[in-house]
């Protein structure tokens, strides 16, 4: 059995718990959500970068502390301000106070985490279940721990 339901508690966890069920949670903002993930994937990869530049100057700052600690500072200064202003640009095209759906700067957000706990599947509309078929098996992807990233290349 597969239940389709759109309320986390009232729907998914009872189901699942109680009747032993597997679950399917419909979140619609997820359609949306998902665009626009694929629209500002070259923005996102950006943030990454300058994320990552600025905990190398950083980790220079932390190593270099007697020497040019002001010349790294103003650079990071200035990276962190970059970052700063694309990440409110990103968020703000997701929704302009509450941002992402699913995440929480760069954590999953707490309904992400319920979803991920409640829900065997999750999907922006019912009908997306019309493109397979009845009697596909749903299998869980894969969990990664983050030492795992960069060997594998996630």
């Amino acid at each position: 059995v597969l239940y389709v339901g759109d309320h986390i508690y009232g729907d998914i966890l009872r189901s699942k718990k109680v009747l032993g069920w597997r679950t399917m949670l419909v979140v619609p903002e997820l359609e949306r959500e998902v665009e626009l993930l694929w629209e500002l994937r070259d923005t996102r990869k950006q943030l990454r970068l300058w994320r990552n530049e600025r905990d190398l100057i950083e980790d220079k700052i932390d190593h270099l502390k007697w020497s040019l600690k002001i010349d790294w500072m103003s650079e990071r200064e200035q990276v962190r301000l970059r970052h700063q202003l694309d990440q409110r640009t990103c968020h703000q095209k997701f929704h302009k106070v509450w941002g992402q759906l699913m995440k929480t700067g760069y954590q999953n957000s707490r309904f992400a985490h319920q979803v991920e706990r409640f829900a065997c599947l999750y999907t922006s509309q019912v009908t997306n279940l019309s493109l397979y078929s009845p009697s596909k098996y749903y299998r869980p992807s894969e969990d990664f721990m983050p030492h795992e990233f960069d060997i594998l290349g996630v």
